[in-house]
């Protein structure tokens, strides 16, 4: 399975590689996570995608990778990209291992 990780204003905040929107609580990913998601897709709804100031769209941002690579450690076997909300450049999530 192929997840983007992408922000977009009254969406859900996940989508297929085919532009299908993913309804979050549909995989199997725990509660911590689907809380993050909503949070982070909330934050983006009530900004209504406007982020000019950059350290505002680089703490989205950051929050993005972070929920993204706790959607790859869950999703094992899957690949995930996150989108930046304003360059739209997708960057693949690499399963890092420790140490």
């Amino acid at each position: 399975m192929e997840v983007i990780v992408r922000a977009e204003v009254g969406a859900f905040p996940l989508w297929t590689n085919d532009g299908e929107n993913i309804v979050p609580n549909s995989l199997p990913l725990s509660p911590r996570v689907l809380v993050a998601l909503e949070d982070w897709t909330a934050f983006f709804d009530d900004v209504g995608g406007a982020m000019s100031d950059p350290e505002i769209l680089d703490e989205f941002v950051g929050q993005g990778f972070k929920i993204a690579h706790a959607i790859r450690r869950e999703l094992k076997g899957s690949t995930v990209w996150i989108q930046h909300p304003v360059s739209d450049e997708r960057t693949p999530i690499e399963h890092k291992r420790p140490g």
